[in-house]
């Protein structure tokens, strides 16, 4: 709670939009904290992501990071649905793309098959959706990975390793869908949707389609 200040004083001094200097006794004074508990909370902040700083003379300026920025908008909306009984859905926005069939390959592990129909209550189609981001939805999706879903154990067969993989559910055009988030991926511009059917038959989409994915919660 008390790094969440830290990163709305950021916000409030105008590192939403830039880098803004920001000094150690400032930011005490706001907070009331001492400089060097202040620093060490920036260190970690830095470190997991959420913060950027920028040393300036003998000081230093300080920006929310995308991560960051994403977090306050999300936490903004659930506040709103919280305080005034309204919601406004996340939203992931981009492109349809082909995948190199990893997706594929997985979805016919039994060990994520067995935790489909026993977390999720279905079978899905061997094959994922892949919607490559722009860039205001890739904020957004650091936050997915920072938030709960339902998560699929790891386990490992004769031949190797398969990790984590937590889910969300989504509507992508009316058609409710599974967003899987393997939690040890490096292709964070990508998302990829599963359902109980080919989706780019169902909602006959190509390459090239722009598409929104609304991300919902589970009951």
């Amino acid at each position: 709670m008390e790094k969440l200040r830290v990163l709305l004083e950021v916000a409030r001094a105008g590192g939403g939009s830039h880098p803004s200097p920001l000094t150690l006794r400032q930011l005490s004074g706001r907070i009331g904290k001492p400089g060097s508990t202040l620093a060490r909370w920036l260190r970690e902040l830095e470190e997991e992501g959420w913060l950027k700083r920028l040393p300036e003379g003998r000081g230093q300026r300080l920006g929310l990071s995308q991560k960051g920025l994403a977090f306050l908008r999300l936490l903004y909306a659930e506040l709103g649905e919280v305080l005034e009984g309204k919601r406004e859905p996340m939203r992931l926005r981009g492109e349809v793309v082909s995948g190199l069939g990893e997706g594929s390959y997985y979805l016919r592990q039994e060990g994520y098959l067995r935790q489909f129909r026993e977390q999720l209550g279905f079978s899905p189609y061997p094959g994922t959706l892949n919607v490559r981001l722009d860039g205001s939805s890739r904020e957004a999706r650091e936050v997915l990975q920072e938030l709960p879903g339902k998560m699929l154990k790891g386990f490992r067969t004769k031949e190797r390793s398969f990790g984590e993989v937590k889910c969300f559910p989504v509507r992508i055009r009316g058609k409710k869908a599974v967003l899987v988030l393997p939690l040890r991926s490096s292709h964070r511009e990508v998302v990829e949707l599963v359902a109980e059917e080919r989706l780019r038959d169902t909602l006959k989409l190509k390459d090239g389609d722009r598409v929104e994915v609304e991300v919902g919660r589970w009951e």
